[in-house]
């Protein structure tokens, strides 16, 4: 059986193809096929690049058509927007997410000049702004409408689903990060935490077996009736971050990085915190709605982080955040005290939130799911349409790491690369690894393309950009000629299993960066790109089973430097997606001033 799941559009939006006979997983993210960062477009690009046979079913991960949750993903009026954010973007060509940011005077002209160069284009966009119009919403019209766009669209790619299912949002986060991990058959409490999804922003799980799941907790985000005012941690993070002129539902990594050269001011997060319950009973989080609307107010958040300072106004919301879901698991754990704990939503990637818990809680065996935020909701509505079906699902504990995504053969590799005349191509076939190391330990920056794609925000070695954690200008070199991003920003070390106990306080053997340690005082003056300045790093730690190549990379690296230690950050332009095609990793080479590309066996340099 194959099925289609996805996070069909908006913020993230994402497939998943599930095929249970193969017990196989595909799964890609709109964002690296258009390469516009957190791309809101429906699932179409995706669906235009690759091919899917034999589709039994699709499903979406959403399910309210009421809009109780007002936060409109399933109005019909939302199908209609899509046809002109398309209309729109086939008249603008954009090719990064910059290219989005016109002004209205900009995209008339653009349209009217499509009048005559895109006529078809311009006809989609009015006819679409027109029928929208005459929308009346309703739950049945709602669901119709959105039944009949993601058939209508699937069969534009000759994909013919028997029927089209609708799930739970935060279940659909929830599922993926059991299913997956290693707690899967066991007794194993799963925590979903984002800005808001059909109606909530948090529910806590049960998992008592591999079949077996009851809700044993749910916050709401309540709608306060301007834009996007919910109540919800979340948002209450997104506003924090707009405060400090950053993008939401983007840039939080950069205040919870920030927030580490602060300390949280104490009237203000007194304020916070005195505005937050958690209610043991129900198990939820809520706010006095009353109290709370100055946190929403621009102008007000502004004033403040000029009263105390940027450092310590991010301090204010990281430490806020730590605290409250530390306080809630607790009380979870006391009514429920499982050790197992899966961690998915947006949320979920602020890793300085997950180590706390691990400091802070008796949840000690914690899995955050690799693809926490909305695309990887993807997969949790293809394996919930699974699991309804009766099909056996016992296989996808074994898929530790996230490479869902295609690779390319050294045949279509060499293609791409004799197209560009402004690079020097030398084949070092299967002894790659070594080489990419003796560049590394010289003091290279050098990127790596080679295998499946990660599907999730971390790069995992098989689309990386490396470099030598021990050197002290690395990270700075990184920052501001190669990622071009604030220095504050830390970059993320890939490390050998064998060494995590070696180099760090207290661990366990996490694989997908998505939560951080502390390093051992010995070690941190020896590799001081690998940690931040709270003595904290987020490791990737690597077993030759996990990624064959990139451990013998690891390997030689401590063969010639001591420490089986790698900086890795996505290959990537700041700003851009993380690479997807063989041409995408020359261009972000050329642009991003790498030293040396390792592209399936294959090394590049500029002439």
């Amino acid at each position: 059986m194959v099925i289609i799941g996805t996070k069909y559009c908006g913020h993230d939006s994402a497939l998943c193809a599930l095929d249970t006979q193969k017990k196989s997983i595909f799964a890609m993210s709109t964002e690296r096929v258009t390469r516009i960062k957190h791309d809101n477009m429906d699932i179409t690009p995706i669906l235009e690049k690759y091919q899917f046979h034999n589709v039994d079913y699709v499903a979406h991960s959403y399910s309210d058509f009421e809009d109780k949750g007002h936060d409109g993903e399933l109005r019909e009026k939302m199908t209609y927007n899509k046809d002109i954010e398309k209309s729109i973007r086939s008249i603008i060509q954009p090719k990064f997410i910059k290219d989005l940011s016109i002004s209205r005077k900009e995209k008339n002209r653009l349209i009217f000049k499509a009048l005559f160069t895109n006529f078809s284009a311009v006809k989609s966009y009015y006819t679409a702004k027109y029928k929208r119009a005459l929308v009346k919403e309703t739950p049945k019209t709602n669901k119709l409408a959105f039944t009949r766009y993601i058939k209508d669209n699937f069969s534009k790619h000759n994909i013919n689903p028997k029927e089209v299912f609708f799930y739970d949002h935060h279940l659909c986060h929830a599922i993926p990060s059991y299913y997956l991990s290693s707690f899967n058959g066991k007794k194993a409490i799963a925590l979903t935490l984002d800005g808001q999804g059909d109606g909530y922003f948090s529910k806590m799980f049960l998992f008592t077996n591999g079949k077996e799941y009851k809700l044993i907790g749910k916050s709401t985000a309540d709608f306060l009736g301007k834009d996007d005012w919910f109540l919800s941690i979340g948002r209450l993070y997104n506003y924090f971050t707009k405060a400090m002129d950053l993008r939401p539902n983007s840039d939080e990594g950069k205040v919870e990085a920030l927030a580490a050269f602060g300390k949280a001011d104490k009237v203000l997060l007194a304020q916070l915190k005195g505005i937050t319950k958690i209610d043991k009973s129900s198990l939820s989080i809520k706010y006095d709605k009353e109290k709370i609307i100055p946190f929403y107010t621009l102008d007000w958040l502004k004033d403040q982080r000029n009263k105390i300072g940027d450092e310590n106004f991010c301090a204010v919301i990281q430490t806020y955040l730590e605290d409250t879901v530390v306080e809630y698991l607790n009380v979870t754990y006391s009514q429920y005290p499982v050790q197992n704990l899966c961690l998915s939503g947006g949320v979920a990637a602020n890793i300085i939130m997950s180590l706390n818990i691990y400091e802070r809680t008796n949840f000690k065996n914690i899995y955050v799911m690799p693809a926490m935020g909305d695309d990887g909701l993807a997969i949790g509505s293809a394996i919930l349409t699974a699991l309804d079906l009766g099909e056996n699902l016992d296989w996808l504990k074994n898929h530790i790491m996230p490479f869902f995504g295609d690779e390319y053969s050294r045949k279509q590799v060499k293609l791409a690369l004799d197209s560009f005349d402004n690079i020097i191509v030398e084949d070092l076939e299967s002894n790659w690894p070594e080489e990419a190391a003796k560049s590394v330990a010289e003091g290279k920056i050098c990127s790596l393309f080679h295998g499946k794609m990660e599907f999730g925000p971390r790069a995992l070695g098989n689309r990386s950009i490396i470099g030598n954690p021990m050197m002290e200008d690395t990270r700075q070199r990184i920052n501001s000629t190669v990622k071009r991003r604030p220095s504050y920003q830390p970059f993320c070390p890939s490390i050998l299993e064998e060494e995590r106990e070696r180099l760090f306080k207290q661990s366990f053997p996490h694989k997908h960066m998505a939560i951080a340690f502390r390093m051992k005082e010995d070690h941190i003056k020896n590799l001081p790109c690998a940690v931040h300045v709270d003595g904290t790093a987020r490791p990737q730690f690597v077993e030759e089973q996990d990624n064959p190549n990139y451990y013998r990379y690891l390997k030689e690296l401590k063969n010639i430097t001591g420490y089986g230690v790698s900086l890795n950050t996505s290959f990537n332009l700041h700003g851009r997606t993380i690479v997807r095609t063989p041409n995408d990793a020359v261009v972000d080479f050329i642009d991003c001033n790498i030293d040396e590309l390792f592209i399936e066996g294959y090394r590049v340099t500029r002439k």
